[in-house]
């Protein structure tokens, strides 16, 4: 299991600290430290994912590396690093391809295949980010990234922002106004 856990701790260390614990707390709904499988069950329901019991079963199986039960910030690590695209140990490029596909269709909440600025602000009041709670907020969040400039955001341009570091990369301008 040691040689598991230095894999895990390794890989960890190409994503942004900060942010990848920020998100580890959004799951971690006791502040323990670590995700049980009703945690992550949770968190995904509230962002619209449901997921049977049976393969939440095998998610967690997945993710939990040390074979605990739970999952904690560094197992969750190579989790995030699968979604936003930094190519962990066995992602295939469909797989995340599949899986940058599942979390646009999280914020396309209405299907049309953009992401708007309503839809933007309530995933993120969803998930209880404190960033983008406005709309102008959400706009301005929205505009970073809105290459072609029509007001929302599409597929290829939430790939590019999530390449980029995802939304503290888009939210980074409001914490150096402080």
């Amino acid at each position: 299991m040691q040689i598991q856990r230095e894999k895990v701790e390794s890989m960890s260390s190409s994503v942004d600290e900060s942010e990848l614990r920020k998100v580890f707390q959004m799951f971690d709904k006791n502040g323990d430290g670590q995700i049980i499988k009703k945690e992550l069950g949770e968190s995904l329901k509230n962002l619209g994912i449901y997921i049977p019991d049976d393969e939440l079963d095998a998610t967690m199986g997945k993710i939990d590396t040390n074979g605990d039960g739970c999952v904690d910030v560094q197992e969750f690590g190579l989790l995030y690093r699968s979604i936003i695209g930094e190519g962990a140990d066995g992602v295939r490029k469909g797989d995340y391809e599949e899986g940058m596909r599942e979390a646009f269709d999280v914020f396309d909440q209405n299907g049309d295949g953009y992401i708007t600025v309503e839809e933007l602000r309530s995933v993120l009041a969803s998930l209880g980010l404190k960033q983008g709670r406005t709309v102008e907020e959400c706009r301005q969040m929205l505009s970073k990234v809105d290459a072609d400039g029509d007001g929302r955001v599409d597929f290829k341009e939430f790939k590019q922002m999530m390449r980029g570091g995802g939304f503290s990369a888009i939210g980074a301008d409001h914490e150096g106004d402080r």
